[in-house]
């Protein structure tokens, strides 16, 4: 009788183990796909293609992408990947507003565009005046102004274009800057023609460039612009 109950002791150890085994394995298969379903719905929601009709900023965008020959396609999709249509969105290097322009960037092309950052689309002038006249907090306060922001954005994006020639180029060097991205044009390892790069050792422009050219697929899909 004692083998047998000790038998018996060890029978139900290994029962109770393997059901153990069992419900940890069927939690862990629930979890990985509460986790899988509120990514996937997160994924979804965050690169959710913006109407134009809904964006409050829409007529901005048509003026400038008519303006400087620029599609819309591209500015929604960059709009989009940079701040996700947010006027405020300021990221932890300082660029800033919808299209993310760095206050080195911003005042760049204003000196291109040859206007002052407070009447830009009004007039003319000195640039190095302008810019000078105006105090910090001033240029900070209009480099978020959306409607300066995008059209400076969409200048900047037809700069990088004709500079370079190719859209995803382009994009690199919103991301990453145009000067790098010319010696990266210039190396074998990352392009075969100097035109188009072939591969971006930058890991976050590589994934930049991937992230506006879906965004930019999506909005043709869909006929905007």
């Amino acid at each position: 009788m004692r083998r047998t109950s000790e038998a018996d002791k060890r029978r139900t150890r290994r029962i109770a183990l393997r059901k153990g085994i069992v419900a940890a394995a069927a939690l862990g298969i629930l979890a990985a796909t509460v986790l899988l379903i509120w990514g996937s719905i997160r994924l979804l929601t965050r690169h959710q293609t913006v109407a134009p009709e809904d964006f409050s900023y829409a007529s901005f965008v048509s003026r400038y992408a008519e303006e400087y020959d620029v599609p819309e396609t591209v500015v929604y999709a960059v709009i989009e990947t940079e701040s996700h249509f947010d006027p405020n969105a300021e990221s932890p290097v300082g660029a800033c507003g919808l299209m993310q322009l760095m206050p080195e960037t911003y005042e760049w092309i204003l000196g291109k565009l040859g206007d002052a950052p407070s009447d830009l689309g009004q007039a003319e002038g000195n640039a190095e005046e302008a810019v000078s006249s105006e105090t910090p907090n001033e240029t900070e306060k209009n480099i978020f102004d959306p409607e300066i922001n995008i059209r400076c954005g969409v200048y900047y994006l037809s700069y990088l274009y004709d500079r370079f020639g190719v859209w995803e180029t382009a994009y690199a060097g919103y991301n990453a800057g145009p000067n790098i991205v010319s010696r990266w044009l210039s190396d074998e390892r990352y392009s075969s023609d100097g035109v188009t790069l072939s591969s971006i050792p930058y890991t976050e422009t590589a994934n930049y460039v991937i992230k506006v050219s879906d965004a930019r697929k999506r909005y043709e899909e869909q006929n905007i612009g």
